[in-house]
């Protein structure tokens, strides 16, 4: 299908979806007013800090020749985000910091109701604090809406989400893993056996229209599981893989989401049998049942899972996306049955607070990551004075205490804080095509403005290049996008003013080109409205 009527057709999509989102609130106020009378649980905090950093997302090895990294989008520096765990009828008072350098937001799939599943957009350098109640059970995703689902596919695709565990209230004793499948399209990526010779690459749209990701992941790598393939001929994966660990015969819950963004998950056990506990049952008490004792489950984009599996004999046992194409490009991991596992022994992130506990993070985890350098320190008075200095930004209005109710407070995975902050606001919701022409086309021969490859990630060194030019009245200037996402050449500033009232290109696609012709003399500021740190200047003599 032609690429500019694909993309033509996700962004009118997109603006679709938006207007629902928009129009939502007018239609939604009995299902809020019902979640407010609901719930005597707990009052639990989390604080969820957005920023941009280079990651690895696949090992060294002979599918990835000198590992893979990737300038990713993460909640507090990892990819997931940390596993947020309450009980069902808790309240949690989330809040959202960006210290990135661009617009960012947060979407919880477990909030019920606009105001509480949707934070707004957050602009750099501010934070926003908003609540939801645990209504139903279950496993659900949450993840960045970028600015009111204005370059949504772009910051899910680059490491934006995580999920959070709702317990029910007549849960069963297991050992719990909290495990996330996701999709990579990364323009440096060459293919298997290549690799990116070293470069830290970046989203590319053009492999994410396609449905063609380079890696398959789980909690954020390639293989991270994995440490080799093959009896009679091993083909090593992952030298420092971690392994997951069971008793032989323990009930096991495995809570697996699919942050997509664009394919399912078909789940499956080598070797075991699993049971799918998905929704809710009739008194909404508990899990409800969707299938016992099968092979194989589906679990579609933006979705998560609750399966229990028991291992019968000692030995290992292969977790994967049954999808061989998935498996290759790292959609799967290891689990041993061992008798003298512990129930401490997890892979690092994957372990999750059980329930009735008073954290929102596991114990044992947030221990672990403190010995390792402080990474997950909790921080209760501190998180206690954000949430009571943040209380006038809460955006449904609703109080942070209920009767009957006790509370925590406690920051997930905790604080990444080498992200700088930027002062940078954004804007831009437009959803029309891609324009290559704009302005009155009869002036001057012009000059070229280059939209740099990789310019989606903050830590690229050139953006409009050049980043000033100067040029004489009447001349036309073009601006090509040689990046392999999407860009904007849009008048004004991000700090304020009103975007676009000189010029504006509206989405440009990788090879696309805007053209505008500068008829009268002054300075012209412009940025891109989907990563407002792109800024460029035309000075008109």
């Amino acid at each position: 299908m032609n690429r500019i009527l694909v993309l033509t057709s996700l962004l009118t999509a997109t603006f679709l979806l938006a207007s629902s989102i928009a129009l939502a609130p007018y239609f939604s106020s009995n299902v809020v007013s019902a979640q407010q009378d609901q719930g005597q649980g707990q009052v639990k905090h989390v604080t969820l800090i957005a920023s941009e950093k280079e990651v690895e997302v696949a090992p060294d090895n002979a599918l990835h020749p000198g590992g893979i990294t990737y300038n990713a989008y993460t909640f507090n520096g990892t990819i997931p985000a940390p596993v947020i765990s309450i009980n069902q009828g808790d309240t949690l008072n989330i809040t959202l910091k960006n210290e990135g350098k661009t617009i960012h937001s947060l979407d919880f799939h477990a909030g019920y109701g606009p105001g509480k599943a949707l934070s707004g957009s957050v602009k750099p350098g501010d934070s926003k604090t908003w609540s939801l109640t645990g209504e139903f059970p279950g496993v659900f995703l949450y993840h960045c809406g970028a600015d009111g689902l204005n370059g949504i596919w772009e910051h899910i695709s680059n490491g934006m989400y995580g999920g959070i565990v709702v317990h029910p209230t007549n849960e069963e004793k297991a050992k719990e893993f909290y495990v996330v499948f996701s999709e990579l399209y990364n323009n440096a990526d060459k293919g298997p056996f290549v690799g990116t010779n070293g470069t830290a690459g970046s989203f590319d749209i053009g492999k994410f229209i396609s449905k063609n990701p380079d890696l398959v992941m789980t909690n954020g790598m390639a293989h991270k599981y994995v440490p080799a393939v093959g009896e009679v001929n091993k083909l090593e994966l992952n030298k420092n893989a971690e392994l997951f660990k069971v008793k032989p015969g323990e009930l096991t819950r495995w809570y697996i989401v699919n942050a997509g963004p664009n394919d399912g998950v078909s789940f499956h056990f080598i070797s075991g049998m699993i049971t799918v506990k998905d929704g809710t049952n009739q008194a909404n008490n508990g899990l409800g049942t969707q299938d016992i004792n099968d092979e194989t489950w589906w679990i579609p984009p933006a979705a998560g899972s609750v399966i229990e599996s028991t291992f019968p004999d000692p030995g290992v046992y292969v977790g994967v996306d049954h999808a061989m194409a998935d498996v290759v490009k790292g959609g799967a991991f290891a689990v041993v049955a061992m008798e003298n596992s512990t129930a401490t022994d997890y892979p690092t992130g994957t372990c999750v607070a059980p329930a009735d506990s008073e954290s929102v993070v596991c114990e044992a985890a947030a221990t672990e990551s403190a010995a390792a350098g402080g990474a997950a320190t909790e921080q209760a008075s501190s998180a206690s004075e954000d949430g009571a200095n943040d209380n006038g930004n809460n955006n449904n209005g609703n109080g942070n205490d209920g009767d009957g109710q006790t509370e925590v407070t406690q920051n997930a995975t905790m604080l990444n804080t080498s992200a700088s902050s930027g002062n940078a606001t954004g804007n831009g919701t437009m959803m029309a095509g891609n324009s290559t022409t704009g302005g009155n086309q009869t002036g001057a021969s012009g000059s070229e403005i280059v939209i740099s490859p990789g310019s989606s990630s903050p830590s690229n060194t050139k953006f409009y290049e050049p980043p000033t030019l100067t040029v004489k009245a009447g001349t036309t200037v073009t601006w090509k996008n040689t990046d392999s996402t999407l860009h904007t050449v849009t008048s004004g500033s991000a700090e304020g003013g009103e975007p676009g009232a000189d010029f504006d290109s509206s989405y440009l696609a990788g090879g696309k080109t805007f053209q505008w012709t500068f008829s009268t003399p002054g300075t012209f500021d412009y940025f891109c409205t989907l990563h407002p740190y792109m800024k460029g200047q035309v000075v008109v003599n």
